[in-house]
């Protein structure tokens, strides 16, 4: 299961936004990170093996079935599980 989703192309370095340093990113954080271009929430989710079905997240969190088109960085509460999202171009 991963930890941080980015989706698309994002305008800055994923490293700067989710690590620390370099270094903890090349150690641990980059392996937690799924890369995806999945524009639609669940799904990407669903890929991330946050969830175990799109819908899943569409009976239990409906406010979170959107396309992802902006630019922009969120937190998605899970259960006990808090997942990073970047959304690039």
């Amino acid at each position: 299961m991963f930890h941080n989703i980015v989706i698309g192309e994002p305008v800055c370095d994923p490293a700067l936004l989710i690590s620390a340093n370099r270094e903890e990113w090349e150690t641990g954080d980059e392996k937690d990170t799924l890369f995806t271009n999945t524009r639609f929430l669940p799904a990407a989710l669903k890929e991330a093996g946050v969830v175990p079905s799109t819908n899943e997240v569409r009976r239990n969190r409906p406010d979170l079935c959107r396309n992802l088109n902006q630019l922009e960085t969120f937190f998605v509460n899970w259960g006990k599980q808090r997942i990073y999202v970047i959304v690039g171009r």
